[in-house]
C-alpha cells in the first residue's frame, strides 16, 4: 500500500475547497502522474528501537547531570579526588569512603554517590539490550 504524507501533496495557492470527490480526482492525476512521494511508516519493531535509543540518551543526561552535581559539591567543600580516572571503581569507591565537614554534607554525598551509581546501572541494562 502506498503512503502519502497530507503535507507531501503538492497543493496550488488559494485551493481551499475540500470535497470527496476532488480530492479523489486530484489524488488519482497525482497518483498517474507520479507527483506523489511515498512515505515510510515505521513499524512497531522500529518504534521500540526508537523507544530504547530515546531512553538511552534520557539515562545518559541523567547520569551527566547527576555527576555534576556531585563535582559542584565537592568543588564548593575544596576537595579533590587522589584517584586519577573518574568514575572508576577504585573513584566510585573512594568517594563512598569520603567524609564531609558537616552531617547534612554527608547525607548530600551518600545520595549522590548512590543516585549515580544506579543511574550507571540503568544505562547498562539500557546497553546490554
Amino acid at each position: 500500500m502506498l503512503r502519502i504524507a497530507p503535507s507531501l501533496i503538492p497543493k496550488k495557492p488559494g485551493e481551499r475547497i475540500k470535497t470527496d470527490k476532488r480530492d479523489a480526482l486530484k489524488l488519482a492525476k497525482l497518483l498517474k502522474s507520479e507527483d506523489l512521494t511515498p512515505i515510510y511508516v515505521p513499524e512497531p519493531e522500529d518504534e521500540a528501537v526508537r523507544d530504547l535509543s530515546r531512553a538511552r540518551e534520557t539515562s545518559m543526561k541523567d547520569l551527566k547531570d547527576a555527576k555534576y552535581q556531585l563535582k559542584a559539591l565537592l568543588l564548593r567543600n575544596n576537595i579533590s579526588s587522589k584517584v586519577k580516572d573518574n568514575w572508576s571503581l577504585q573513584h566510585l569507591r573512594w568517594l563512598a569512603e569520603l567524609v564531609l565537614p558537616h552531617p547534612c554534607q554527608q547525607i548530600v554525598l551518600q545520595e549522590a554517590v548512590s543516585t549515580i551509581t544506579e543511574r550507571l546501572k540503568r544505562l547498562n541494562v539500557l546497553i546490554m539490550n
